[in-house]
């Protein structure tokens, strides 16, 4: 399942002109093409040669935006936004300046974000340009209703480790009545208000999620703003084991799309889990662990990117680069991107069928072609998942990356590091 929240489309230039030098164009390249990995890891190599000062000031807060160091991004945006709206164009510096307010929304800089909002959208309507600002009108709205609040903040002792014990079922089904709980996802205990809860642990969801029978047995106090998936809502604390989690924003849908196939009451959110550094799933042990002392960076260096706030993985295939998602709280699966960049092949082959995935926002049916065997290369493993369908029918639910990385694929080592400081996942 892919649960994004917001997505915000960036707008790329294509900077290739006869003044551009090798420098500018390769790196221009490489923001058009969204190869955030390959910008990480030669924009330090190429910046001293880059002519145009806006080329590299885009290089450094996509870099910033994906490595999960975002506030390193608000000071490029800004420049590019106030000094070389020229040279970007107007459509661009709208949508910086939207990513640079989604960075004090998620920073909890709620009164900046919806002052900053209100300033452009003041500064859009005397202009008189025929400029959509819905966007703009959204962000300041939610975030005038989220500043009576304070900004998330993490209570921890990081002088020793955080052991957490998972189960791979949901056991605490005496809740309510219905239960359909979804069966071989990791379920780790989270204390909300004094009691104990299991909730999924997924790597998958960008935000903190509740459904709605959840959230109002819990008590939450609803924020007034709505998404057409679901409303937000505030709770004071979450408590996983010695770590506290302060002034919680979450996610509350009424769970209606599910109920016919499975219930899910509680969702622990990367927007939440990315704030503890670093984490390391045991499956023997079965236990989550947010270690005082982080893990060492492999040789290969950096291979995880954050983009909305959900995890990337860096791989590699016979085409190039692959843009594969982590997504604990789902099973593997591919989508229709990767045919695109293997129609050749995959063309040639026969043997097809309907397949059905779903997220909050409903379920999408697609047909999908049968494959024996693909192959792959991640944190310096060849990997081969045999005998998988792949959409070759483009729809809804998403365009714009290969595959998604499931359960299974995190349940089939006995060690899997995220590192949320260096960027780097390895497997054992």
């Amino acid at each position: 399942m892919h649960k994004t929240i917001i997505t915000v489309s960036i707008l790329f230039l294509n900077l290739f002109t006869v003044y551009a030098q090798n420098a500018d164009m390769r790196i221009s390249e490489l923001i058009n093409t969204s190869d955030w990995f390959a910008l990480e890891k030669e924009y330090p190599k190429l910046k001293d040669s880059i002519q145009y000062d806006y080329v590299g000031l885009m290089a450094e807060a996509m870099i910033a935006q994906n490595f999960n160091r975002e506030k390193d991004a608000i000071e490029p945006f800004r420049t590019l936004i106030n000094k070389h709206q020229q040279q970007i164009g107007s459509g661009t510096a709208l949508v910086f300046a939207e990513m640079t307010l989604g960075i004090y929304e998620r920073c909890g800089m709620y009164a900046l974000a919806a002052q900053k909002a209100n300033g452009l959208i003041g500064q859009i309507k005397s202009s008189g340009a025929p400029v959509d600002y819905s966007n703009l009108i959204e962000i300041q709205k939610r975030n005038e209703a989220l500043s009576k609040y304070d900004s998330t903040m993490v209570i921890r002792n990081r002088a020793k480790d955080l052991v957490i014990p998972f189960t791979t079922e949901k056991t605490d089904t005496a809740l309510f009545d219905n239960q359909k709980p979804v069966s071989n996802r990791f379920y780790i205990p989270v204390i909300v208000h004094g009691e104990t809860h299991q909730f999924m642990f997924d790597t998958g969801a960008s935000t903190t999620y509740l459904s709605k029978r959840f959230a109002d047995f819990i008590g939450v106090k609803y924020v007034g703003y709505s998404f057409p998936i679901g409303d937000l809502a505030y709770l004071d604390s979450l408590q996983l084991g010695d770590v506290t989690f302060k002034n919680v924003i979450a996610l509350v849908h009424d769970g209606t799309l599910f109920n016919g196939v499975c219930t899910i009451d509680a969702v622990l959110g990367m927007d939440l889990v990315r704030q503890l550094d670093e984490l390391r799933i045991d499956n023997k042990k079965n236990q989550i662990i947010f270690p005082a002392k982080q893990s060492k960076m492999p040789e290969y260096g950096r291979n995880l990117r954050c983009t909305n706030q959900l995890l990337f993985v860096e791989a590699t295939d016979s085409a190039g680069s692959l843009a594969i998602l982590l997504d604990s709280g789902a099973e593997s699966g591919f989508f229709y991107n990767y045919f695109v960049k293997h129609r050749n092949e995959l063309s040639q082959l026969r043997g097809t069928k309907e397949i059905v995935s779903g997220n909050v926002y409903g379920f999408h049916s697609t047909m999908a072609i049968h494959v024996p065997s693909v192959k792959f290369n991640i944190c310096n493993q060849n990997i081969e998942m045999k005998d998988v369908y792949v959409p070759y029918m483009k729809n809804e639910h998403n365009n714009r990356d290969d595959m998604a990385l499931g359960i299974d694929f995190f349940r089939q080592y006995d060690k899997i590091i995220l590192n949320f400081k260096e960027m780097f996942m390895t497997v054992e």
